[in-house]
């Protein structure tokens, strides 16, 4: 059975680092569902760029994934954040010990701030890593510490999104090997901290 992600979108997201999770994560063979934070599936992205979700996040709210993910975006992280209905959703997937997954400026603003990342290590965008209550900032492009996978930015987009799928494919890692030099991409795994794991 394929695993299941859940990639939230906000009005506002950065296009860029989600595309590219997107696109690695299906590639690696996972069933990825594309929901958008609000009640249309057509989203305005941090840069203009036309997307349009799979499935309101109202859609799929009662269905529990493999793991969920959040990409960056200083006004797309700031909707997610503000969000009960997207609060409550990570909230539960914690508990039910699943992939926590987040990108550039969410780690700060949407798990961070509502002190989801507490006595975890953890990267975010630069200077963001005050409002992390309680967190371990450290300085790489992505941290695993637990069940949260954590990325600096959109430059560290391939490292995050392969890191997501190792963790996720533990049918087949060598699968993710593979995938990371079908595409060329070099540098990783050595570029992933882990914690706690």
């Amino acid at each position: 059975m394929k695993k299941t992600v859940a990639v939230l979108l906000a009005d506002g997201f950065e296009e860029g680092e989600a595309v590219v999770f997107i696109d690695l994560v299906r590639r690696a063979g996972m069933q990825v569902d594309v929901l958008a934070c609000k009640a249309s599936t057509q989203l305005d992205t941090y840069f203009e760029t036309r997307i349009s979700a799979d499935y309101t996040l109202a859609e799929k709210f009662d269905q529990n994934y493999d793991a969920i993910m959040m990409p960056g975006g200083p006004k797309g992280t700031d909707n997610l954040g503000a969000c009960p209905q997207v609060m409550e959703f990570i909230k539960r997937h914690i508990q039910l010990d699943k992939w926590i997954c987040a990108l550039c400026s969410s780690p700060a603003k949407v798990l961070g701030k509502h002190g989801l990342l507490a006595g975890k290590h953890f990267v975010t965008g630069s200077g963001l890593e005050d409002l992390v209550v309680g967190g371990h900032y450290v300085d790489a492009k992505v941290v695993v510490d637990g069940q949260f996978i954590t990325g600096k930015g959109l430059g560290c987009s391939f490292d995050f999104a392969l890191t997501v799928a190792k963790a996720l494919r533990t049918d087949d890692p060598n699968h993710i090997l593979w995938q990371a030099d079908h595409i060329y991409y070099e540098g990783w795994p050595e570029s992933v901290r882990y914690f706690n794991a």
